[in-house]
């Protein structure tokens, strides 16, 4: 077997551990083109370029709609180092895990982030803020730091303190202030808002579980822990006695984040790490519920399913405006 699943309490020991960088050679940037384009120049917001890891796992649409570039998070397979969703994309990612691989992850080296500031700089940015995830999770924002020292044009880093899908949403919040008009430094407001505020639960191994007992049932003598993401560490908040009834409390979990700000309307991300059936449940329960703005379904990458595992959903949420 390979690393993942883990024993709960190992999981829940706090941050995501990582292996030492592994420098890798070639381009690391989703961009790719040597010379601006007039589609390139114009994605950026008012001469201001935005740029997060690959761990926020960002819509495509949200992507190109801000222009947002894009840094791989480096995931280590049997020794191996890839650049996620370049190198290695999900499928693969699961797959390989299922057969017994080893994996890990690594922050990004400084150079990854330096040749994109460069880029950014040469189709006329004046100046990038960079939004990454938590420094309690991971070595990347200091990666990022080191490169904003070295770059040419100035760059704001700004710490999420917060991983995957939750990123997302604050690097997502701190963009469309931007693009309303504010400033970088309301923007980075907006981005710590985001990341107090924003909420997330999720269980792991829910696979494993579905086929020991069938579909959202499983051994009732077995309880499934509720975790949830919480200032870096992650950690049981709840218990359910079947798969279904997880399902139901993280429903409930959400619902219940609503109710205190009822003047909100909710962006919630429903995320699929190797576990379509549950996603799909979980997300057709979300959409029933009055108060939810958006969905938006995710998948999982390698960079945090070498933590989470298999099997794993969950929701990732926020009231807006913040």
């Amino acid at each position: 077997m390979g690393t993942w699943p883990r024993p709960l309490p190992q999981l829940c020991s706090g941050t995501f551990p990582s292996v030492p960088e592994i420098p890798i050679a070639g381009s690391v940037m989703f961009v790719t083109a040597p010379r601006a384009s007039l589609a390139e120049a114009l994605m950026m917001i008012r001469e201001t370029a935005v740029v997060t890891d690959s761990a926020s796992y960002l819509p495509a649409e949200v992507i190109e709609r801000f222009g947002i570039a894009v840094v791989p998070i480096t995931v280590v397979v049997d020794g191996t180092a890839y650049r996620e969703f370049i190198d290695l994309d999900a499928p693969e990612f699961y797959r390989r895990l299922a057969a017994g691989a080893q994996v890990g992850t690594s922050q990004p080296p400084p150079g990854s982030f330096l040749d994109q500031y460069d880029r950014l700089g040469a189709i006329g940015a004046e100046r990038i803020v960079s939004i990454h995830i938590g420094a309690a999770m991971s070595g990347t924002l200091n990666s990022a730091r080191i490169a904003a020292e070295m770059s040419a044009i100035p760059v704001h880093v700004i710490d999420s303190g917060q991983a995957s899908f939750i990123e997302g949403l604050c690097v997502w919040e701190g963009c469309e202030v931007l693009a309303a008009g504010g400033s970088t430094g309301e923007m980075a407001e907006a981005v710590r808002r985001a990341g107090e505020q924003a909420g997330n639960v999720f269980i792991v191994g829910g696979t494993s579980l579905l086929k020991r007992g069938g579909r959202m049932t499983d051994d009732p003598g077995a309880a499934v822990p509720i975790l949830a993401l919480v200032d870096g560490a992650i950690i049981p908040v709840a218990a359910a006695s079947t798969v279904g009834e997880a399902l139901a409390r993280m429903v409930e979990w959400l619902e219940a984040a609503m109710q205190k700000e009822p003047a909100k309307r909710f962006r919630v991300g429903v995320a699929n790490g190797d576990a379509d059936e549950l996603a799909g449940e979980l997300e057709a329960r979300v959409r029933e519920l009055p108060g939810v703005a958006e969905v938006v379904p995710y998948v999982i990458g390698p960079a945090v399913g070498a933590h989470t595992g298999p099997g794993c959903t969950g929701l990732s949420f926020l009231g807006r405006p913040v």
